[in-house]
């Protein structure tokens, strides 16, 4: 068994918002640069860490990219480089990191039935449940769905426009089946669930166990604080500053 699975999901998503929030509120690359190490030793230990870099990646190196186009390159006179537009540059794509980061991180070592389960048994809505379950599992579904419509139409020679109007093709050609697809499922699955009682009119005996425990819940509460307070003391001298 993950050595993860044996905590309770929202302690996981409770210490990560506890990080981010106050990581983001401090605003230091040392802190940042903390954060983004532990967060890739946590999933070396898991076996997730290639799987984490490589999506990290594609989100991380155009959102640095972007903010150096924006801060980097920005000066009065001659179009160049900037020491303060380098730091600021910095500043913003670590900040950014952290959250994507430590987001996929919960994302790849949460178990989602494990999540759902926590929704239902908590005093949540019960259509919270469903609406988390449907979108962890339609995520990866779409993306299958899609790769396949694209190889169809390669199967099929559909020939695209070049420049930005074949790509705007490209994408209008691949969501109009793959959004009237996912229409159709949902449609054939609104009986099935009325009929399996969706939405519940009472209590349901779940089978599946959530692990707690009073320390863990000592976890929830303490890392709830953390991301209310910690950045709201790290900011007020900022405000009186400005004030």
């Amino acid at each position: 068994m993950d050595r993860f699975q044996r905590l309770h999901p929202f302690t996981v998503l409770a210490v990560a918002a506890a990080v981010v929030t106050t990581t983001t509120a401090a605003g230091r690359w040392w802190l940042s640069c903390t954060v983004l190490a532990c967060a890739l030793i946590v999933a070396w230990s898991v076996g997730k860490s290639v799987k984490l870099v490589g999506l990290s990646s594609a989100i991380v190196l155009p959102t640095f990219a972007s903010q150096l186009m924006i801060h980097g390159l920005a000066s009065n006179g001659k179009f160049g480089l900037t020491q303060v537009g380098l730091q600021t540059a910095a500043e913003l794509g670590l900040r950014t990191a952290v959250l994507v980061v430590v987001g996929l991180l919960c994302a790849l070592i949460v178990d989602r039935h494990q999540l759902v389960a926590a929704i239902d048994l908590s005093k949540a809505p019960a259509q919270l449940g469903y609406l988390v379950a449907a979108t962890l599992l339609l995520i990866p579904q779409l993306a299958d769905r899609q790769r396949a419509i694209s190889e169809a139409q390669m199967l099929r020679q559909v020939k695209f426009r070049r420049g930005p109007r074949g790509w705007f093709q490209k994408i209008r050609l691949q969501a109009v089946p793959l959004v009237l697809s996912t229409l159709e499922e949902s449609a054939n699955r609104a009986p099935h669930l009325a009929a399996r009682g969706f939405p519940a009119a009472q209590s349901v005996t779940r089978l599946r166990e959530i692990p707690d425990s009073k320390a863990q819940r000592g976890i929830r509460r303490v890392s709830g604080l953390c991301a209310l307070l910690l950045p709201a003391l790290l900011l007020v001298p900022n405000w009186m500053d400005f004030a």
